[in-house]
């Protein structure tokens, strides 16, 4: 007789972030890093704590890792994402909320040691440097949001 182990659940894990945007004049700039783990093109994000409630923990991220703040959040648009992925062999279902957030003009980015680099795109620039099919689908929800609000 031999027993069979059961396959073990995924771990989950939450974390939260902001689709940072400014104005630059003639357009619209988002804000991308370059993170220092892997080298992708995405989002500013983190973990959210205990006790701490998604948009808590997105502001909490964005200071941290650019030292911005938001000066004013669009509402009424879905932006959450979930995928799997592994860690030390453990397999670990992630949820992203994201929320959209814009940032004075003037804002100075101050990168964390957690990011290798940011850049301040067009949309359309912006869209092609994103590492993830994910996150440019919610890019572009983040931009027809903007387009409907004006």
């Amino acid at each position: 007789m031999h027993s069979t182990s059961p396959e073990a659940k995924p771990e989950k894990e939450v974390s939260a972030g902001i689709i940072t945007t400014r104005d630059r004049g003639d357009y619209r700039a988002y804000l991308l890093l370059k993170h220092a783990n892997g080298g992708h093109w995405s989002f500013p994000k983190g973990h959210v704590e205990e006790g701490e409630v998604p948009k808590e923990a997105a502001l909490r991220e964005l200071a941290e890792e650019t030292d911005l703040t938001v000066r004013e959040f669009v509402s009424g648009v879905s932006l959450e994402t979930s995928y799997t992925f592994e860690r030390a062999g453990q397999k670990v279902f992630k949820t992203v909320i994201y929320f959209l957030g814009i940032v004075s003009a003037e804002s100075r980015v101050v990168l964390s040691p957690e990011h290798l680099d940011y850049l301040w795109l067009p949309y359309d620039d912006a869209r092609r440097r994103l590492t993830y099919e994910g996150d440019r689908e919610l890019l572009d929800r983040a931009e027809d949001k903007l387009r409907q609000s004006g």
